[in-house]
C-alpha cells in the first residue's frame, strides 16, 4: 500500500510541475522565439545575399524617451535635459501629458509649451501620454492612482485618448505615437490606439524581472524585436528600464539587447533626470550607448522604418553574367540607405545589378563586390 501510495504522490507531482512548465513555456514563447529566429521580416538573407536590419549600417536600435511634462513640470528642468541632450547629440521621445489631473491643461502653461517647441526645434518627438494621467476617487472606477486607463471601456478610452490628442494638436504637436500612463494598459487599448491612427504605442514593460513574473500571460509579449499586437498594423515598442534609477541592470539588458541585434528603448522621468547624481548616470550610460554600432532615433522614426523593413521584397536572378537582385517597397514609408552583403553570387555571372519594381536601376557593378552596398528606397503612397 505504501508503495502504491509513494508512485501515486510521484504521479501527480510530475503531472504538477509537467503543468507548470508548460505554462511558463506557453508564457515564454515569444522571447524565445526572438532568440532562436531573429526578427519577423520577410526578407533577411538567402544563399547570395543579405540585407541590414537596420539602416545606415547600423546593427541594433537604441531610442531615449522620457516621461511625463506636463503643465506642472518645471520649464527649468525641460531646459536642463534639452541641453544636456543637445550637448551629447541625442535626440529621443519626450510622452506629453495634455490635462493633468484635468486641472492643468498645458495650454494654461506658456511657459513649459516654450520649452516642448524647443524640444520638437531640436529634433525631439513629441507624443501623448494618456490624458488626465491621475485623476480623483470620482472617476477612478477601482484603478490605481496613475493607472488612467486600465479599467475603462473602448468607448471610454476612445473619447478620452481624443480629448488628449486634441489638444496637442491645438498646440502644435500632434502625436504619432502613444505611452499610457504607469504603463497600464487593458485589451481593448490597442483597438482604440489604432482607430485614431496613432503608429505606435510603447507600454509595455520588460519581464521577466522576478521569478514570479514567469506565471503572468503578459510575457507573451515581444521583448527584443518592435511587433504588430495580433490583428494590428501599428506596432508595440517594449521598454526596459530607467539608467538612472537601476544602472547596473540598464547596462545588462542593453547589452543583451544589442548583442541580439534587437531595439533597446529605455525611458527616464522629468522631475528626477536633472538632478545632478541622476545626469551624471545617464551622461555615463549614453558613453556606453555611443561605443555601441547602434541606430540612436525617435520611435517614429523607427516605427517608420521597420513598417518598411518588415515587407520588404527581395527575388535574385541569373540573367546571362549578370546577377539581378529586385527589391520592392509595398508601404508608403521609405527605406534611407540600407546595406546589402553579396555573400556568394551563381557560376557564371560577372555582374550584379539592384532593381527596383519598376526596373529602375539602383546600383550596378562588377563582381565580386568586395564591399556593403548602400541602397535606398523611397515608399509608396499607393500602397
Amino acid at each position: 500500500m505504501e508503495g502504491s501510495l509513494g508512485k501515486k504522490i510521484a504521479v501527480i507531482t510530475i503531472v504538477i510541475f509537467a503543468a507548470i512548465f508548460a505554462y511558463i513555456l506557453f508564457n515564454t514563447f515569444f522571447i524565445s522565439k526572438d532568440y532562436l529566429y531573429g526578427p519577423p521580416l520577410l526578407f533577411l538573407k538567402n544563399r547570395y545575399i543579405s540585407i541590414d536590419i537596420y539602416p545606415h549600417g547600423y546593427t541594433s536600435s537604441t531610442v531615449f524617451t522620457n516621461n511625463y511634462i506636463e503643465g506642472t513640470t518645471s520649464p527649468e528642468d525641460i531646459g536642463i535635459l534639452r541641453l544636456f541632450l543637445k550637448k551629447r547629440g541625442v535626440k529621443g521621445v519626450f510622452f506629453i501629458i495634455p490635462n493633468y489631473i484635468k486641472t492643468h491643461p498645458l495650454s494654461k502653461s506658456p511657459l513649459v509649451v516654450a520649452e516642448l517647441t524647443k524640444l520638437k526645434e531640436d529634433g525631439h518627438e513629441l507624443a501623448q501620454a494618456g490624458t488626465y494621467h491621475t485623476y480623483g476617487p470620482d472617476m477612478a472606477r477601482g484603478a490605481e492612482p496613475g493607472q488612467e486607463l486600465l479599467t475603462l471601456s473602448f468607448d471610454d478610452q476612445i473619447d478620452r485618448i481624443r480629448i488628449g490628442r486634441d489638444l496637442l494638436i491645438e498646440l502644435g504637436f500632434p502625436p504619432v505615437g502613444f505611452r499610457a500612463p504607469s504603463f497600464s494598459t487593458n485589451e481593448e487599448t490597442f483597438r482604440v490606439l489604432e482607430s485614431l491612427d496613432f503608429l505606435y504605442d510603447s507600454s509595455t514593460l520588460a519581464p521577466p524581472r522576478t521569478f514570479n513574473t514567469l506565471l503572468k500571460p503578459s510575457l507573451s509579449q515581444g521583448l527584443l524585436y518592435p511587433y504588430h499586437p495580433t490583428g494590428f498594423e501599428f506596432l508595440e515598442f517594449t521598454d526596459y528600464v530607467d539608467p538612472t534609477r537601476r544602472y547596473a541592470k540598464a547596462v545588462s539588458l542593453f547589452k543583451r539587447v544589442t548583442d541580439q541585434n534587437g531595439v533597446f528603448v529605455y525611458h527616464t522621468f522629468i522631475g528626477n533626470v536633472t538632478q545632478p547624481e541622476r545626469l551624471q548616470l545617464l551622461d555615463t550610460f549614453l558613453d556606453l550607448v555611443s561605443s555601441e554600432n547602434t541606430w540612436c532615433c525617435t520611435l517614429s522614426e523607427l516605427t517608420e522604418w521597420w513598417q518598411a523593413r518588415a515587407k520588404l521584397r527581395v527575388e535574385t536572378e541569373k540573367v546571362g553574367k549578370v546577377f539581378h537582385i529586385r527589391v520592392d517597397n509595398r508601404t508608403p514609408f521609405a527605406l534611407p540607405e540600407f546595406g546589402l552583403t553579396l555573400n556568394l553570387t551563381p557560376l557564371g555571372v560577372t555582374e550584379y545589378m539592384i532593381l527596383n519594381s519598376r526596373e529602375d536601376i539602383l546600383a550596378q557593378g562588377k563582381l565580386p563586390a568586395r564591399k556593403k552596398i548602400f541602397i535606398s528606397l523611397p515608399g509608396n503612397p499607393e500602397s
